[in-house]
């Protein structure tokens, strides 16, 4: 009887961890199927050594056999722990990182350098406009509203906007941070002109679209890899300047890495009137920027994974650093204390986005970052799929929950 106790513990246990594999498809079907077998396997074998020699056998021999089932069944038990921990930690993982329920806009409140304004509440008025693009600014507005009993000045345009506050005809105008850097690159001098008084942050819930999530059914598809151009919380809505298609082809194991420079002219999707870069589109959330390139290759992108810097360097470092062969030699424009050799170099985080983010060293400037983004992308994996240790994957897991989001 305890011998079959044994087994049935086992059995449940052995079940319990083939139904965690099922469900958090953490394996290839045929790894799957493969792992399947081999329970089966074991559990008879087990079986019979547990059953063996119940009447002909002599004692000392049926002893040996049900030693040798409880040891193998302690073995198989281990095993199935150990499998049923990484099933509870990938899932954890899978939950933390496919949380793309939430994104988060932040708000400058803008004013004059040399203004004499020290919070908010010394302003008289504030500029806001009318932006059909941006959805969380009216809620940015309201949110403003609520804590602060300043006029609100409306205006049709952004331009117009700006304008008035360099002119000092209004004291304050309320934009996204992200349209600091952009209106500096068309208004000379703006950042240079102005402060950010005060920020108002909106965590809004995304709007989401039901996607095919058995990827085996697909044959081909693609994922839209985006990165933004900030540190921190990887939830925060930013400029995309990192614009690549994974097309990923399941029956040749093959994956084709389609770049797109940020600064290239598209139509953003939905608008009329002049065009504008791609890295903008970001500003309006990963789904502008998806719908824009679907526009643009006339393609379906149905997933996404997006990143930022800190999700580079953190990545890179897990791994110990990658190796990336360089056609040029140069020190990178956002990093001066960093150097990059002519062939091949061993990058940590910080250097390998530092060789990511570089265009002023090339001709080609856009173009050539966006092969040097490939090949960081490329060495990434290579350097993943070679690594047979799981306490590489668990630490993987662990730095990079909170630094991906995906669909």
């Amino acid at each position: 009887m305890k011998r079959l106790r044994f087994f049935l513990f086992l059995l449940i246990f052995s079940i319990i961890s083939i139904v965690l594999l099922y469900l958090t498809s953490i394996v290839p079907n045929t790894i799957f199927y493969i792992i399947v077998f081999f329970y089966i396997i074991n559990l008879v074998l087990i079986f019979l050594l547990l059953t063996k020699g119940k009447k002909k056998k002599k004692k000392k021999k049926r002893k040996i056999f049900r030693v040798i089932g409880i040891l193998w069944g302690i073995i198989l038990m281990i095993i199935s722990a150990i499998a049923i921990f990484l099933c509870f930690k990938a899932s954890s993982f899978f939950d933390r990182i496919s949380n793309d329920e939430y994104e988060t806009s932040n708000y400058s409140i803008v004013v004059l350098k040399d203004s004499t304004y020290k919070k908010v509440d010394d302003l008289e008025n504030i500029g806001i406009y009318h932006n059909e693009l941006d959805k969380n600014y009216p809620l940015a507005i309201e949110e403003f509203n609520e804590k602060h009993k300043v006029e609100n000045k409306e205006y049709d345009g952004l331009v117009l906007m700006v304008a008035n506050l360099l002119e000092n005809k209004v004291n304050a105008i309320l934009i996204n941070e992200n349209y600091i850097e952009i209106i500096d690159e068309t208004t000379t001098g703006f950042k240079d002109k102005t402060r950010v008084l005060d920020t108002v942050s909106i965590k809004s819930i995304k709007e989401r679209k039901e996607v095919e999530k058995e990827l085996s059914k697909l044959g081909n598809f693609n994922i839209y890899i985006s990165g933004i151009d900030t540190y921190g919380d990887i939830s925060t809505v930013s400029r995309s300047d990192v614009n690549i298609i994974a097309t990923i082809d399941m029956k040749k194991s093959k994956i084709l890495l389609t770049n797109t420079p940020r600064d290239y002219y598209v139509r953003l999707h939905g608008t009329t009137g002049d065009k504008d870069k791609l890295t903008h589109a970001g500003v309006y959330g990963i789904d502008m920027s998806m719908q824009t390139l679907e526009d643009l290759y006339e393609t379906k992108i149905d997933y996404y994974i997006r990143v930022n810097f800190t999700t580079l360097i953190s990545l890179v470092d897990e791994l110990g650093g990658i190796d990336i062969y360089s056609d040029a030699a140069f020190v990178p424009h956002t990093n001066k204390a960093v150097y990059v050799e002519y062939g091949w170099n061993h990058f940590n985080g910080e250097q390998a986005l530092a060789y990511s983010r570089e265009r002023m060293a090339y001709s080609d400037g856009d173009r050539h970052r966006g092969r040097n983004q490939q090949q960081v992308i490329e060495a990434i994996i290579k350097k993943i799929t070679k690594s047979r240790d799981i306490n590489t994957y668990l630490s993987l897991m662990s730095t990079l929950e909170n630094s991906i989001q995906t669909n």
